[in-house]
């Protein structure tokens, strides 16, 4: 359709309904490209997890200027998750007003300069200012990296476009552990500096998410968006999907409901609601005073039109209704006129908006299900796991065997990405919970049987177990609760929801990995591997009652699943 890019309308009389054939190959290429150039902040997410442990099995208890004692590994290990959730915050709070194209673009800036000064680093106090930048830096990416995936993807391909996403996050893992081995850790973050770079470039090619865009009133540039997304195709093309994006973003704004009474002509709040009618916005059948308060605090000036072919076609307003913020319609019964003025939402109204139900549900779920991903032990033994792996006494090199661990979780994201579209996330869920408590539990047993053995020879059942653990880890438990946080939440406070679920993942995370060497000072790797055991456990039994199966669903579809009480297992 011909589209006035001065006055951003879109005139009636000259709509074209064609509708061009395209494969189905072209209809996934663009998603598939867009998803490709934001995973690369998630490639240095990888390098970024893999590096401490570069770095703590080349200075712990090493002589020399720069050493680490067990306290001070520690917390190198475990600092990026301690600063993360901050970021995270942060990440939830600027998301709504910058978009998720920006704040992909503005989260390279910390990790390049944390890079430099790792490359850099001649004292424990540069490293530990480099650790807390990346920390800020991986926290600030997880709500425009979560939320980018869910909005720009069709249903079909979500699962396995978010599974693919974890691929970079493995490669990641195994680039950083090949080059710390190859080459050292020094030289390792100088190589490593370079992804940023690229991902700024990579993304700045991409067009933001046409749900942000209309969100802010933005219809035409959501329509452009939505053709690219949808295979370069032209606007008919994308017009029933574009108009399902109006009639749910517009059910998303946060809507405060006044009652007026004739009598006193006196203001009284009603109600909040998450429903709007379109059919209510246009219709000029009966006369309303709306008035939306907006989340993220910016003005709607954009109404919806109901032309003769059956299509809503988004329109600006015209200069003078926008600068006097007129009513968009009246409707006045016999007692009450419902007035609704542009503003922006309160403290309280967030607050209350952020503890309705579908808020609450889903978060729960996932705070419980990062609990357990970092209950399961892999990601709190991963710091140390060049100590860890020549106390076990694997048969290969330590430094080698995180690379052969790294590129074996790599298979089990391949896994996930292939499958996970046939038989679903909560199927691969349980799976990989007993996997990884069969082989957490076989580390235990076998650590607890030669714990007092004095013979170091090389053994090759606790490699074999902790092959089991990260591919078990990997398909499952790892890659799942990201892509379900990325479709659980409703579009209003989603940025903010993933932001928070991030961070109270990364305080679990700084908690398991600051706990690992006091765990096993106490209880010895034996009893660690008991403790994480038990908590796997208690995730299979949690997954299988609470869980409910999202693969396929739109994320309208998922929104509804959590504003009934009930829960829904498919």
């Amino acid at each position: 359709m011909d589209v006035d890019s001065e006055k951003g309308t879109f005139p009636n009389n000259e709509l074209k309904t064609e509708i061009v054939e395209v494969s189905k190959f072209r209809r996934a290429l663009p998603q598939i490209l867009a998803t490709s150039a934001k995973n690369l902040i998630l490639l240095d997410l990888g390098m970024t997890i893999a590096f401490p442990t570069l770095v703590i099995a080349a200075l712990l208890n090493a002589k020399g200027e720069v050493t680490f004692d067990n306290n001070s590994a520690s917390w190198f290990g475990s600092i990026v998750f301690i600063c993360q959730p901050l970021g995270s915050i942060i990440s939830g709070t600027v998301l709504e007003p910058l978009g998720r194209k920006k704040s992909m673009l503005m989260v390279n800036i910390p990790h390049l300069i944390g890079w430099y000064l790792f490359y850099s680093a001649i004292s424990i106090p540069v490293l530990f200012t480099a650790a807390v930048l990346m920390g800020l830096g991986v926290g600030f990416m997880e709500a425009p990296v979560i939320t980018y995936v869910g909005e720009i993807s069709e249903p079909r391909l979500r699962g396995i476009l978010t599974s693919y996403s974890g691929i970079f996050v493995t490669i990641g893992l195994i680039i950083e552990f090949l080059l710390g081995t190859l080459y050292g850790w020094n030289k390792a973050a100088f190589i490593s500096s370079f992804i940023p770079i690229i991902t700024i470039v990579a993304i700045s090619q991409i067009p933001e998410t046409p749900m942000w865009l209309l969100s802010k009133g933005r219809v035409q540039e959501a329509e452009k968006s939505l053709q690219w997304l949808r295979g370069w195709v032209p606007a008919s093309n994308v017009q029933k999907e574009l108009n399902e994006l109006i009639r749910y973003s517009n059910a998303s704004k946060l809507i405060l409901k006044e009652k007026k009474s004739k009598s006193t002509n006196k203001n009284a709040p009603m109600a909040f609601t998450n429903e709007v009618s379109l059919n209510d916005e246009i219709s000029n059948k009966s006369n309303v005073e709306l008035t939306v308060a907006n989340v993220d605090g910016t003005d709607d000036s954009t109404k919806y039109s109901n032309h003769a072919n059956g299509n809503v076609i988004a329109q600006q307003e015209n200069d003078k209704v926008v600068e006097k913020k007129k009513a968009i319609d009246d409707v006045t019964n016999e007692t009450t006129t419902l007035r609704v003025t542009e503003r922006k939402a309160t403290i309280k109204e967030l607050i209350m908006d952020t503890m309705r139900p579908q808020m609450l549900r889903p978060l729960s779920l996932v705070i419980a299900f990062f609990f357990f991903h970092n209950g399961s032990g892999f990601p709190a033994i991963r710091p140390y796991m060049v100590n860890v792996f020549e106390e076990l006494r694997f048969p290969v090199d330590a430094h080698w065997a995180t690379v052969i661990i790294s590129t074996i979780g790599f298979l089990g994201v391949i896994v996930c990405t292939i499958f996970v579209k046939y038989v679903g996330k909560r199927f691969l869920t349980l799976a990989s919970l007993v996997g990884c408590a069969i082989s957490i539990l076989s580390l235990s047993i076998w650590s607890l049987l030669n714990e007092n053995s004095k013979d170091r020879s090389p053994c090759w059942s606790p490699f074999l177990f902790f092959i089991l653990l990260s591919f078990s880890f990997s398909f499952g438990i790892a890659p799942i609760p990201w892509m379900i946080l990325s479709e659980v939440f409703p579009f209003r406070g989603r940025g903010f929801a993933s932001g928070v679920a991030a961070a109270i993942s990364y305080l679990m995370g700084f908690v398991t990995s600051k706990t690992f060497l006091d765990l096993k000072s106490c209880l010895g790797l034996s009893g660690v591997f008991s403790l994480y055991g038990c908590i796997t456990i208690t995730g299979i039994v949690y997954v299988y009652y609470k869980l409910p199966e999202t693969e396929g669903r739109s994320l309208e579809d998922i929104e509804n699943l959590y504003k009934s009480e009930k829960k829904t297992k498919i």
